[in-house]
């Protein structure tokens, strides 16, 4: 008997995070209902007690919903190795993510429409994209009171009929609005809407969450057509080529599916770029060396990698400041919060962390500093547009310590300090020629001078604030913070304490040529040097948006 033809697909979409899960359902429901395939590597990812909302800062712990990957050892941070996880099975990474919703600043958007283009990346255009994506609860939210200040969006900056609930707990703790009014206080303004398309100053945060559960992209695959096929626990291993047209895909297991338009790569910044190498598309030296066919030599492929790090600090408080250190000793509150949670998704598991304060901050002493002037004349001039921050705080997030060591665990605050805009790059690439191992991740943390300064610049920020007497009068001591504000004893605190924020991109950079820019794909998505294969991700974005 003569073997099985492989089945067929108008087209198949590679990875159900974000952007897949919702390249497919669009796809499946546009008006031609052509066949899709949406192929994930991991499983199902519905299991409830893995979207409780208080235990988000847990979930990628959860082995079955992360990858588990690290970074090569950081040669700037003194050859840390840094966790580099991203999410596994239905959802991708929004089940493993913080369950921040944040949608960045107009000038970043209107910044990458210049870069490549296309006014479809301007503001006003990706605005509505956001619109359609969302279902936000919020427009007139239970604000608590001495909130109103931080919360009063417009309506006709939301949507309304999208697949992603996104929203606000229904309780808030005491703490978030101590430490939202001591940033105000202290001079910065608040912003009533942190999704407007400008994110500057303080805001309460809002949540890819509602009523105690996290949201995840799979709500975009909820209700999807019989045209659309879901098939998890597949690993896509490679694209199929007939001559330089993609025409399938190959799974690790050697199973193949054939696409008859197009095949769409949406498996994240490490691993887009692992699938087109192993598909005969990178540089020629690394595909020659580990004996992978080159089907189209593009040299830019696995670079300009970029990602955003964070710190965070955190103080010993008074007793009376916080119930969390109570909530985490006591097993007997905790067991009562998960039979709450287990019957109507509410009480302290869908409130502990729940409601937090952001910001996004400018740093006007970053402009004089030489790190910054030696900077790019354009690269100048898009740092010190009106809606981009030079750094992020989150207020109100957890106390590490309290899932680590409870018992021990006193009364704390903690602020986390993020850095945006880093010009550092690093870079992925091939270790194997088996397409089932991960590349080499190298983030290349604080190569540059600027990320350096900003890290200092920002740290000191944070100081000041919290060293203020109106936050002094309620510290005990420090639980983690650098010894001094001095910039050794800030950038030795950074290098010992550095994490990723997970926000990888770049890897697969789109631009108007591919030589011209170091570019991977084109504004439509389209990878450079083939046909009927594009890259739909954040791999291709060129500039790190907030």
């Amino acid at each position: 008997m003569g073997s099985v033809a492989p089945e067929e697909f108008d087209f198949i979409v590679v990875g159900a995070g974000p952007a897949g899960s919702m390249v497919a359902s669009r796809l499946s429901r546009s008006t031609k209902r052509p066949s899709v395939l949406l192929i994930e590597a991991g499983g199902n990812n519905d299991l409830r007690e893995h979207r409780v909302d208080a235990e988000r800062w847990l979930h990628r712990m959860n082995p079955a919903s992360a990858w588990g990957y690290q970074t090569v050892p950081q040669k700037n941070l003194d050859d840390m190795v840094v966790s580099y996880d991203r999410g596994k099975g239905l959802g991708g990474s929004t089940a493993i993510n913080f369950s921040v919703w944040t949608v960045g600043p107009k000038d970043d958007y209107d910044e990458i429409a210049r870069l490549v283009g296309d006014d479809e990346w301007k503001w006003q255009n990706v605005h509505e994209q956001y619109k359609r994506i969302e279902s936000y609860h919020g427009i007139e939210p239970h604000v608590p009171s001495g909130f109103q200040k931080y919360l009063d969006p417009r309506s006709e900056d939301h949507g309304s009929k999208g697949p992603i609930d996104v929203g606000f707990p229904v309780v808030w703790e005491k703490t978030l609005r101590d430490q939202m009014d001591l940033w105000v206080d202290y001079g910065h303004n608040c912003n009533i809407d942190h999704n407007d398309g400008d994110p500057v100053g303080v805001a309460v945060c809002v949540n890819s969450a509602f009523k105690g559960i996290r949201t995840t992209a799979s709500a975009a695959l909820q209700g999807v057509p019989e045209n659309l096929r879901i098939m998890i626990d597949a690993q896509v291993g490679r694209v199929i080529f007939n001559d330089k047209t993609a025409v399938g895909i190959e799974t690790i297991d050697g199973r193949s599916f054939q696409a008859r338009k197009e095949v769409i790569l949406s498996t994240g910044s490490l691993d887009t770029p692992r699938i087109l190498m192993h598909s005969g598309i990178g540089d020629a030296d690394q595909l020659t060396k580990f004996g992978l066919p080159v089907v189209h030599a593009n040299q830019y492929v696995g670079q300009h990698l970029k990602d955003h790090c964070h710190i965070n600090p955190t103080w010993e408080r008074a007793d009376h400041t916080t119930e969390r250190h109570k909530f985490y000793k006591s097993k007997e509150l905790q067991a009562a919060a998960r039979a709450q949670w287990e019957t109507d998704q509410t009480g302290p598991l869908a409130e502990i962390a729940c409601a937090m304060g952001i910001g996004f901050l400018k740093l006007p002493s970053i402009y004089e500093t030489p790190e910054f002037a030696n900077l790019p004349a354009q690269v100048q001039t898009h740092l010190q547009q009106p809606t981009v921050p030079a750094y992020e705080i989150l207020l109100n997030g957890p106390t590490a310590e309290y899932f680590m060591d409870p018992d021990n665990t006193p009364a704390a605050a903690t602020t986390f300090i993020f850095l945006l805009n880093g010009q550092s790059e690093g870079s992925v690439t091939l270790q194997s020629s088996d397409p089932s191992v991960p590349l080499l991740f190298d983030p290349n943390f604080f190569s540059h001078p600027y990320d350096r300064r900003l890290a200092v610049e920002a740290t000191r920020e944070v100081l000041k604030v919290h060293n203020n007497p109106a936050f002094q009068k309620d510290t005990v001591g420090i639980m983690s913070a650098p010894e001094s504000d001095s910039e050794a004893d800030i950038l030795a605190f950074w290098r010992k304490t550095i994490s990723s924020t997970w926000h990888m991109s770049g890897t697969a950079k789109m631009g108007t040529g591919q030589d011209k820019d170091r570019a991977v794909v084109d504004k439509d998505f389209k990878v450079f040097g083939v046909e009927r294969l594009r890259v739909a991700d954040m791999s291709v974005y060129p500039v790190m948006v907030k």
